[in-house]
C-alpha cells in the first residue's frame, strides 16, 4: 500500500485554490519549478494525471476525486495537530473577521470546531477589513478574514472572489426598491474604509447616479435594522445577505457591483504561526465548502 506524503497534497490543494503553480509557490515559499517537482511526484505515487495541462491548476476527472479526499486527510491531519498541542502552546487564537462574516460564518464554525479547540482560548475581533489587516501586521491579531480593493494584499493563506449584490427590505415591492427622496438614492452602508461602501459609491457616481448616505452603522445589525424600516439599500456579498432582507435582481436602474476580493491571512510570528496556520487550514476548508 503506497502512502501519500501530507505535504504533496497540501501543495495540491494550494495549487486549486490560488489558482496557479506561482501563486502556490509564493505562498508555500518554494519555487515554482520546486511545486511541478511536488506535483509529478504525487501523480506519480497515484498513478494518474490530475490536471489536464503540465502546470495547469485546472483539474482532470481524477484530480476532483483526489482533491476531495485531500482536503479530507488535511482537515484530520490539522485536527490531530491541535488535539495534541497542549494548551500552554495553544494560548489565545486572536481572530480577526468582518462583521457580516462574523454573523453568517463563526456559529457553525465554532460549533463544528468545539470539540477540536477545547484547550483553546479565542479573541474575535471584528471591524472594516483594512483594520484588521493592520491589526495583524502590527501582531494584535493571529488569523483575519479581509476584503481587499485590488487583488489580494501580501501575504494571503488563501483567496476567493466574492459577488456582491444591491440589497434592500424582504418586504419591498421591487418597483419601490431604489427608495429615492428628492431625486437621490438613499444609501445605507458601513462606515468609511468598508469595501462594500467603496464599491457601491464607485459604481454610483461612474454611472451619474444621485445618492445620499442616509444611515451608517459598523454592525450587520444596524445595516439590518435600518433597511427593515426602509431607510434605503445596501450592498452586501451575496451568501451573508440575513434572511430577513433580499438581493435586489429586478431593477435595470442600479448599476452593476463588481466582486470583492477576500483572503485569509496569518500571522508570521513564528511562535504564533503554527497553530495560526492549522486553524487558518480549518477555516479556509469552510470558506471553500460554502462558496
Amino acid at each position: 500500500m503506497r502512502n501519500i506524503p501530507t505535504d504533496l497534497l497540501r501543495t495540491f490543494i494550494t495549487i486549486i485554490d490560488l489558482r496557479g503553480y506561482r501563486r502556490a509557490g509564493e505562498q508555500l515559499g518554494r519555487t515554482q519549478p520546486a511545486i511541478s517537482l511536488q506535483m509529478k511526484r504525487l501523480q506519480e505515487l497515484l498513478g494518474t494525471r490530475l490536471f489536464s495541462k503540465d502546470n495547469s491548476a485546472q483539474l482532470t476527472e481524477c484530480g476532483e476525486t483526489v482533491a476531495s479526499y485531500a482536503r479530507q486527510i488535511l482537515a484530520l491531519n490539522d485536527e490531530m495537530m491541535l488535539k495534541l498541542s497542549k494548551r500552554e502552546n495553544i494560548g489565545r487564537l486572536r481572530l480577526g473577521i468582518p462583521n457580516d462574516y462574523a454573523d453568517h460564518f463563526l456559529p457553525q464554525l465554532m460549533g463544528n470546531q468545539s470539540s477540536m479547540t477545547a484547550d483553546m482560548t479565542f479573541d474575535i475581533t471584528c471591524d472594516l477589513s483594512h483594520n484588521l489587516l493592520r491589526g495583524l501586521r502590527a501582531g494584535l491579531l493571529d488569523i483575519v478574514v479581509a476584503m481587499t480593493a485590488d487583488g489580494p494584499a501580501e501575504g494571503v493563506f488563501m483567496t476567493w472572489k466574492e459577488s456582491l449584490s444591491w440589497v434592500g427590505d424582504n418586504s419591498e415591492v421591487p418597483s419601490t426598491h431604489e427608495h429615492k427622496v428628492g431625486g437621490n438614492l438613499r444609501i445605507v452602508c458601513y462606515p468609511e474604509g468598508c469595501l462594500y461602501r467603496r464599491n457601491m459609491l464607485t459604481a454610483l457616481q461612474r454611472e451619474g447616479k444621485s445618492f445620499e448616505i442616509v444611515y451608517t452603522s459598523p454592525s450587520l445589525t444596524g445595516i439590518t435594522a435600518a433597511l427593515q424600516g426602509g431607510f434605503g439599500i445596501t450592498a452586501l456579498a451575496n451568501r451573508v445577505i440575513p434572511p430577513s432582507l433580499r438581493a435586489i435582481t429586478s431593477n435595470s436602474n442600479l448599476p452593476q457591483l463588481g466582486d470583492a476580493i477576500v483572503g485569509i491571512y496569518v500571522s508570521t510570528d513564528k511562535t504564533r504561526s503554527a497553530i495560526a496556520k492549522s486553524f487558518a487550514a480549518t477555516l479556509a476548508d469552510m470558506f471553500a465548502s460554502k462558496a
